[in-house]
Parts: C-alpha cells; structure tokens; sequence
C-alpha cells in the first residue's frame, strides 16, 4: 500500500485504560506523531459510538487508523465498528497479552483482531495467534521523556512497579528483599513500604491504602526510599536517579486458566509460568541507568545481552545479589553497560522507531 509522505492519521486512543493501571502508557505517542509531522487526528473509543465512528471518520479522512486500544471492551467495540464501516486501514498495537485476551462474560481480543488489517504485539508467541496478519512488536520509550542528563543518580538501584494481590507479591517478595539491602539508595516505587514483613490480608490493606500513603511515607523508620510516582514524567525522574534499574517480567492471575484453555499451543517456558516483556527495561535504557531485568528469549533479539543490559534467571534472587553488587562495586563497567544500552534504545527502541516500523509494515504487507 502506497501512503503519502504526510499521511493523515486518526489516532484511536482509550482514555479509561489510563486507570487500569497505567495512564503514562501512550502518552507520548500524539506528541512522537506530531514530531514525525503526520497530520494528525483523534478519536477517543469510549466515547465513540457507530454514527459518530462513522462522522468523525468522514470529516478527518485518514490514510490510516492507528490504535494503541488496550482495555478488551474498547477492542471489541472498535472491532465491532470496523465489521459496518472500515474505509482506511486499520491496525492496534496491543501492550496487554497474555494476560487480557479473554474473560468470563466471552470477550476475546484474539477474535476481535480479525477486524483489523494489521495487528502489533509485544508477545512474540502470541503472533500465530492472531485472526489477522501480526507482527512482533516490543515495548518502546518517550525519547522526549526519559532523559535529564542533568539529574544526579543518587540511587543505587531502583523498582518501578506492582506488587499486586498476595499471590504475586509472595512471588516478587524475595526480589524486593534483594533491593531493600540498598536501604535509602534503593528506590521502591510499590504499593507499600520496605522494612516490614509481609503481613496479613486486612494489614497489607492497610498499610497500602492511597489515602494513607502520605502519612506513611512521612514516617522515619521505613528501611529504603519510597515514592509512587503519579505520572510519566515522575517516572522517568526515578529512572534518571537510578544507577541500576531493576526489572521482572513474570506475570500470575486467574486469567492463566482462561489462555490455557483458549490457546492449548502456546508455549511456555520451563517454569510453566506467563511473562510479559514490560516497557520498563526500554525506559530505564533510554533514561541512562543500566538494567539488571529477568531473561526473556526476545530480549536476545532487542539488546546485546551483557553488553547492553544484564540479565537473570527467574528462581534465583542470590543471582540479582551478586549482580548488583558486582556492578555497583565496579563503576567502569556499570558505566560502559549504561552507555551502551542507551545508545541502542535511543537508536532502535524509541516510539518514532516503532511507528516507523508499523508503517513499513502498512507500505510492504498491505
């Protein structure tokens, strides 16, 4: 398919996924689409119904939809949209797999995605899959966003993320444990201090209540630096901080039976258990810090592992105590490893790079 040089391009977003949990996931893509100087048009899917999809869609008339729809209700809704009018292509790169393909009250995603011309993931595995011609496509970074080379790296190590319901905090706990040596130069973006134990359920409520937080973070005793960073910029203030940012791909929920019985073929690793290749390790590379992230087969594809970031297995906390401590004792090489990560995500893994790429796509496939 033949697109001009300045396409027209309606941007489908899904502003309800911003608090389930994540409002920075996209928020640099209009402006990286503005940079590109696509001209440049937007259509929020939880406001949209078929008259309007069909209106605003007339009055822009785009080359391209190109969604970045996450949350299962608004995919379906916009597939659903498409089966009635569809007069440009239309692709989605979807960030939620595996773990938000299917629920309960039927809503598949893999179904859904027959209604779009191309379809981006970040789950290699998942690419056979889909209902539709798919295309692996990692996780990226705001280039505009994750860099302040003027901010001084005053933590050891750092951990942006969430603990989640207890059975995914027994698994993370070990790991957390590991950061919490670092004391106040390890930064803990989680739910909940470091320093006490892991707690009965009606406890840990407590202690991870929002409305409580700022009062506990104001207590004296807590054993590392804690913060919950609100919003992207905040985020990328503590990755510009970090010396070392630390990074799991592991992911549980009653979803797993859900996949498992849907998708029989898909492969799992050895520990027989999900992963998700998260954004983070990307950010913390374009932010400076070097990563210390568990190993996944794509990030071989993705980084010069132990050149550019540093890896470990899942299982083996004491492999993280020694890594990090080895690095932070050897300054040099930490430092050559951050160089080197940060010129590759600022060369292939920033959001421009991966539109660049979707569009490629479009002109070879379609």
């Amino acid at each position: 398919m033949k697109l001009p040089s300045r396409p027209r391009v309606m941007y489908l977003y899904d502003p309800d996924y911003g608090n389930r949990p994540f409002p920075y996931m996209f928020g640099g893509i209009p402006n990286t689409l503005e940079a590109m100087d696509w001209q440049v048009s937007y259509l929020n899917t939880a406001a949209a119904n078929p008259e309007s999809f069909q209106r605003d869609i007339q009055a822009a008339k785009p080359d391209l939809l190109l969604g970045f729809v996450q949350h299962r209700t608004q995919v379906m809704k916009i597939a659903s949209f498409l089966k009635e009018y569809h007069p440009a292509p239309a692709v989605n790169w979807y960030q939620e797999e595996p773990n938000s393909l299917f629920d309960r009250a039927g809503e598949n995603v893999i179904e859904a995605s027959a209604s779009f011309d191309l379809w981006f993931g970040i789950d290699n595995k998942m690419v056979p899959f889909w209902k539709t011609k798919a295309f692996f496509l990692p996780p990226a970074f705001d280039q505009q966003v994750f860099q302040d080379p003027r901010i001084e790296r005053v933590y050891d190590v750092s951990y942006i993320g969430q603990l989640g319901p207890s059975y995914l905090t027994k698994m993370y706990w070990p790991y957390m444990n590991e950061l919490a040596r670092y004391g106040k130069k390890a930064l803990m973006c989680i739910e909940r201090p470091m320093g006490l134990p892991l707690l009965p359920r009606p406890l840990e409520r407590f202690i991870r209540s929002p409305k409580r937080r700022r009062f506990l973070q104001r207590m004296p005793f807590w054993k590392c630096t804690w913060i919950n960073p609100a919003d992207e910029h905040q985020r990328a203030h503590c990755l510009n901080q970090s010396r070392i940012h630390f990074g799991m791909n592991r992911v549980l929920g009653k979803w797993e039976q859900m996949v498992r019985q849907n998708l029989p073929d898909y492969p799992l690793d050895k520990t027989g258990l999900f992963y998700q290749l998260k954004s983070r390790p990307f950010q913390a590379a374009g932010a400076g810090a070097m990563v210390i992230n568990e190993y996944c087969p794509e990030l071989e594809e993705l980084f010069d592992v132990g050149k550019e970031i540093v890896t470990f297995e899942f299982g083996h906390p004491e492999e993280v105590r020694e890594k990090i401590k080895w690095y932070l004792e050897h300054d040099q090489e930490r430092e050559k490893v951050a160089r080197a990560g940060y010129e590759r995500a600022h060369r292939d893994h920033t959001y421009i790079a991966r539109l660049n790429y979707i569009m490629d796509c479009i002109r070879r496939v379609l």
